[in-house]
């Protein structure tokens, strides 16, 4: 049998060599893994994020350590050590010893460890007592009328291990023993700890002479603010600053104040002061409330009267919470009311300030069926936690932990029924253990709060922040040692979207244009060069074109604004008449002249357009906004007309163009069967003036409509100037997406196979409506996926929206101010957040939404994309 021979002259081979199949199963094998592992790695990368990010959710957790008996008194206060380890509480003797004592106690077992008589620690008939969470500072009132400020507490130093005692060194962590009027107490981390009850206390103030019934105290800068109310309704605030004497050792107290008479009818029970020690509150046990500004402290002013307890018949505790102005009011039925004061408009206030009930924890349903009432509040010393003890139940009584920013109650402790409930309680500054004291003895629970100031409702929707006047959207996680933290996730992704938002308008249109032309109309010789050039600007580094747009390019906007924004039509409306110009000229010039077409447009038509709208933009600025377009934009004067036209020009235009193609030129096909080729080219030249002139009386028309109906642009689109803004970021970034999307939108188009251009040219249509009309939609599935990796490569950019976008997280659509974006705050604070903080895991929330944003959009894209492929294969 004759074998038919190769080209070659050898003998063809009937079986694939085995190192061939081998080759092909190892790259097939490769190939596999290599896709399977890059899935693989990329939903690792989600899971990560959602790992760190889930905690952020964990339910809040008490772990009950002890309940000890009380010996038969009566707790009035309850404080710890820096660490939890250690309570101290303020006793009434029993009716047998009569005897008022400190005593000081174990946290985690309830073992006394040692107690003073109060009278040794300056507490002699005290009536009223308040200390500062968190701190030794306290303050306490005598039947006498007599107040004093002082240090009450207990002080830790750290104990070397050769000083400990040998007693101690067996102990368990967390456990203290009593050594020598002291407690020695063991830490978590091996180290012990001496612990001592401190009571300093200064000179009395004797301004009030009728028994005190409540007391508040708050440290300032240079001094302590006290204030001071006695059963006859009399208030005393003060401010006592101490100096000592370089020379002879003694300190000198100095207190300055006033006194406030009540008004008639108005009898107060409660007295706090604002941390910030400018406001102070009076409450009555009926629910009436007075505000006093006490900047002045020698005289202070009355603000407002209002009520913190509506509808309900009185108050049963009122404590201030940590960081600024807030009380949080319990009524007699149990509701909790945080009251803050805010700025209002309708406000007739001096300050501008108005007391207001922002947010509402209902009563829990006791076991008689109604509402329980509140006995204790304790607020925390480092957030705005605070606890809640209510009336049902016996020493460990239903307690309550809510967070007064997010409005959540964050744990819930049970109560048993029956018994004597706590009358203080207590969370320890580290927020690691919650103390509840009564006449049946202590209870104690380990906490761990998890992320409190974080739920899903603050992540996503407004919320109500001490000194705003409303519910906001906010994002602001760094600030002074009282800082409210806002974690509100909306404006970081609404920067995001409306950052890629402009940036595609901008860059798109751009690319996609220059891409059809490059594709359809550019010389190949020309191309060859004028393509790897704007290739190579996808190698620019994306900080250098922030640097670029924030540094250089946002100055030179801002002395041009105007120039720019009439630029955006003029130079465009120069191209498209110098495009008409074009046909004017005889055939056998456009013939020689067309493969200069491109140095035509860059060297004549640009300059152009350039002249013209410098030429223009005086006269717009005087026409559209009274000659200042910045003043304007700032709400100095001018009316909505000009905003109205700029923004709807674009669709007026859009509206023009499909005018004159539906209507005026079928008509003008009609008409000119007969024609010369100059004359169809002066009469499109004519459609495109009236194309121009349409748009322009549409825009102005409509601007005029909505100017009468007082709509305005301004606090929209537009609004007052900044100069890194989104106008900015958009130029910046096309400098990074049009390399993008031009280079695979030419690809796309120059694939589409040659034999469906050339029956479209055969069949008599235009190189123009060959390329809108066959060739665009048949690489529409390529021009799609270039924009869409144009539009990945715009969220997740970092570098030129950090510089160029003024990092200020706002929400709004104003074209000229500034904006933050998920990426450039994971950026900028994450290399300053403490690992495992709410802060920490919050930005991994927010790379998480990152994350899904472009998972979405990209599978969104290629369902889509392959639908485009389906319709160009038919083809």
């Amino acid at each position: 049998m004759q074998t038919n021979a190769t080209f070659t002259g050898r003998a063809r081979r009937r079986t694939t060599h085995p190192w061939v199949r081998a080759g092909d199963l190892l790259a097939r094998a490769i190939i596999t893994l290599g896709g399977i592992g890059t899935i693989v790695a990329v939903l690792m990368v989600g899971v990560f994020l959602l790992a760190v990010a889930l905690p952020l959710f964990r339910s809040a957790r008490a772990i009950p350590n002890v309940t000890a008996a009380s010996g038969g008194r009566r707790p009035a206060c309850i404080a710890t050590d820096e660490s939890g380890a250690v309570a101290w509480t303020l006793d009434r003797g029993d009716d047998v010893a009569g005897t008022d004592r400190v005593r000081v106690v174990g946290a985690a077992d309830g073992v006394e460890l040692f107690s003073r008589p109060a009278a040794a620690c300056g507490l002699a008939d005290w009536s009223a007592i308040r200390t500062v969470p968190g701190s030794l500072l306290g303050a306490v009132g005598f039947a006498d009328g007599t107040f004093r400020t002082g240090r009450i507490g207990l002080e830790s130093a750290f104990v070397t291990p050769e000083d400990v005692p040998e007693a101690a060194r067996s102990l368990d962590p967390g456990r203290a023993l009593a050594v020598d009027g002291a407690a020695i107490v063991r830490g978590a981390n091996d180290r012990h700890a001496r612990v001592q009850l401190v009571t300093e206390w200064g000179e009395p103030s004797r301004a009030l002479a009728a028994r005190i019934v409540d007391v508040d105290v708050t440290p300032l800068g240079g001094g302590t603010l006290v204030a001071a109310l006695d059963q006859t309704g009399r208030v005393r605030v003060e401010t006592v600053t101490s100096k000592r004497n370089m020379l002879t050792g003694k300190v000198v107290n100095t207190s300055t104040g006033a006194t406030i008479e009540p008004p008639a009818g108005f009898v107060p029970a409660f007295v706090r002061v604002s941390e910030l020690g400018d406001q102070l509150f009076v409450v009555a046990a009926d629910g009436a409330a007075r505000r006093y500004v006490i900047r002045d402290i020698r005289k202070p002013e009355e603000m407002e009267a209002f009520d913190v307890a509506p509808g309900a018949a009185g108050v049963a505790a009122v404590e201030r919470l940590f960081g600024g102005t807030a009380l949080a009011v319990a009524d007699s039925a149990g509701d909790v009311r945080i009251f803050f004061a805010s700025r209002r408009d309708e406000t007739d206030r001096a300050d501008g300030l108005t007391m207001t009930a922002t947010k509402t924890f209902p009563a829990p349903e006791a076991r008689s069926g109604g509402g329980s009432q509140v006995v204790a509040i304790a607020a925390s010393p480092r957030s705005r936690l605070f606890a809640v003890a209510d009336a049902e139940g016996g020493l460990d009584a239903g307690i309550r932990m809510l967070q007064s920013t997010t409005g959540e109650t964050v744990l819930r402790i049970p109560g048993s029924q029956g018994g004597p409930p706590p009358r203080a309680v207590c969370i320890a500054p580290r927020e690691n253990r919650l103390l509840a004291a009564g006449d049946a003895g202590l209870s104690a629970w380990s906490l761990d709060t998890g992320h409190a100031d974080v739920s899903v409702r603050t992540l996503v929707r407004p919320v109500w922040y001490e000194n705003y006047p409303g519910r906001v959207h906010a994002w602001e996680t760094t600030g002074h040692e009282a800082f409210e933290s806002k974690y509100g996730l909306a404006p970081l992704i609404f920067g995001t979207i409306k950052a890629t938002l402009y940036s595609m308008l901008f860059a798109t249109p751009i690319a996609i244009l220059a891409a059809i032309y490059a594709s359809q109309f550019m010389h190949p010789r020309w191309k060859a060069r004028i393509k790897p050039t704007i290739e190579m600007m996808a190698s620019l580094p994306s900080v250098v074109l922030g640097f670029i747009a924030g540094i250089v390019f946002a100055p030179l906007l801002e002395r041009s604004l105007m120039a720019v924004i009439t630029g955006l039509f003029a130079v465009p409306l120069t191209l498209l008449a110098g495009a008409h110009l074009w046909q004017l000229l005889p055939a056998g010039a456009r013939s020689r002249l067309a493969p200069w077409r491109f140095p035509v447009v860059g060297l004549v038509a640009l300059p152009a357009g350039v002249a013209v709208t410098r030429a223009v933009a005086p006269w717009a600025e005087r026409l559209l906004f009274d000659g200042d377009v910045q003043g304007w934009l700032d709400g100095r004067g001018g009316s909505g007309f000009g905003g109205w036209v700029i923004a709807l020009l674009p669709l007026s235009a859009l509206a023009a163009a499909v005018i004159t193609g539906r209507y005026v030129n079928p008509l003008l096909r009609q008409w000119g069967v007969a024609w010369s080729p100059r004359r169809a080219a002066l009469a499109s030249l004519a459609v495109f003036v009236f194309g121009v002139l349409v748009a322009a009386a549409l825009a102005a028309a409509a601007a005029v409509f909505l100017d009468a109906l007082r709509l305005d642009t301004r606090g929209g689109l537009f609004g007052t100037y900044v100069q890194r803004n989104a106008l900015v970021v958009a130029i910046g970034m096309s400098f990074a997406i049009i390399p993008l999307v031009f280079t695979i939108a030419d690809d796309a188009l120059t694939s589409v196979p040659e034999h469906l251009r050339s029956a479209s040219l055969g069949a008599g249509a235009t190189p123009w409506q060959t390329a809108v009309r066959v060739i665009v939609p048949a690489a529409a599935s390529g021009l799609f996926s270039a924009v869409m990796i144009g539009l990945g490569r715009a969220v997740g950019e970092t570098m030129i929206v950090l510089m160029a976008a003024g990092n200020t997280p706002l929400i709004g659509w104003n074209l000229f101010n500034g904006f933050q974006t998920l990426s450039a705050a994971i950026a900028t604070e994450l290399p300053e957040a403490a690992r495992g903080s709410t802060h920490y895991r919050v930005l991994f929330l927010a790379a998480l939404a990152l994350f899904a944003m472009t998972f979405v959009v990209n599978s969104v894209a290629e369902i889509v994309r392959q639908r485009f492929r389906r319709r160009a294969h038919e083809l």
